[in-house]
């Protein structure tokens, strides 16, 4: 299992190159509220406080079981939950955060792209006055859902500054 490895890494950073960086979301663009998105039910498998430093901010969505077993490897994970590829796909968000934190906020689907929103925790958002460290913080979500049929994905945080536009789908690892 450890022959792979070296490829995933190479997968890893290929991605996180492939990421043009933070940009900030227009003011006119979409607010990703419109009657064109639906919701996507899903559930969240992990919620990880860090991430490997080659990923970078990222969406990732996995549609096979060797290249989900060998993210889960990587990620750490202490437990692996089964996925029933047939019907199901895993999405795999990672991003930095304050010192406030984040939590997903929801993931919705518009015409053929998955997009997924990153918020202040409950208990900061509730407070008058949000007040943050500057520490750069990792996150890792991993997420559950049923097959969308996308083919891009977008992240977008509580200040709709978009943290990932254009993101694959991961079908097979080769």
């Amino acid at each position: 299992m450890n022959k792979w490895l070296p490829y995933m890494f190479a997968l890893i950073l290929l991605l996180a190159a492939c990421n043009t960086g933070e940009k900030t979301g227009n003011s006119d663009e979409n607010s990703g509220e419109d009657a064109a998105e639906s919701n996507i039910d899903y559930e969240l498998l992990h919620h990880l406080d860090f991430m490997p430093p080659e990923v970078g901010s990222s969406i990732s969505i996995v549609q096979d079981e060797k290249l989900y077993l060998k993210w889960a490897e990587i990620f750490e994970f202490d437990t692996v939950p089964d996925i029933d590829f047939e019907t199901e796909e895993v999405l795999f968000v990672t991003a930095y955060s304050d010192g406030c934190g984040r939590v997903l906020e929801h993931v919705k689907k518009e015409e053929e792209t998955l997009i997924v929103k990153l918020n202040f925790p409950e208990n900061i958002r509730s407070g008058k006055e949000i007040v943050c460290t500057e520490i750069a913080l990792g996150n890792t979500y991993v997420v559950k859902m049923e097959k969308t049929n996308t083919t891009k994905g977008k992240l977008i945080d509580i200040n709709r500054t978009i943290l990932e536009d254009d993101a694959i789908v991961q079908e097979k690892l080769q």
